[in-house]
């Protein structure tokens, strides 16, 4: 292996403005644990597999929704239309103990909270999780999904939600 590529790993705000340059939508991802709702926002999301249909997400260690997937083997990623950016901001929101409050939702198939407006709701079963660092990375078996094609997805990229 050549010397340029055995170098340092980058400091983590070199790496975190790097990543920051790829545009991503924007999901909050949602579970119902002993009838407790739980959510967060997520843009660590990606489709896995068609045959059969596998998604991906990757959520903190530490978080209160990833502690609830566990046990319910269940989660829904909600995908947020453009006009939810307030959405994202209050479920990125570390510590706000009611996020549902202002928000309306429906129990999905699955008992996670699909949230009004979304671009599209993908509701899971737990199929799968992976170490990811400092993130678990879920791997959900896609049981139903839903669509409002009306809608356009918020996009976030570079720090802000990109208008388009």
């Amino acid at each position: 292996m050549s010397a340029a590529l055995q170098s340092q790993a980058p400091e983590p705000a070199d790496f975190r403005k790097a990543m920051g340059s790829f545009a991503a939508g924007v999901t909050v991802v949602t579970a119902c644990h002993e009838g407790r709702l739980v959510g967060t926002t997520v843009s660590a999301f990606s489709s896995v597999s068609m045959d059969p249909p596998l998604v991906m997400v990757c959520l903190k260690r530490d978080s209160r929704t990833l502690a609830a997937v566990k046990p319910a083997q269940r989660f829904c990623v909600n995908i947020l239309a453009r006009e939810q950016g307030d959405l994202a901001y209050r479920f990125a929101k570390s510590g706000a103990d009611d996020r549902f409050a202002l928000t309306a939702v429906e129990a999905g198939v699955c008992g996670a909270p699909l949230l009004a407006g979304a671009v599209a709701a993908v509701e899971c079963a737990l199929h799968a999780v992976h170490d990811g660092g400092d993130h678990e990375i879920l791997v959900g078996r896609v049981l139903r999904v839903t669509t409002d094609e009306t809608k356009a997805p918020l996009v976030y990229v570079r720090g802000g939600f990109l208008d388009t």
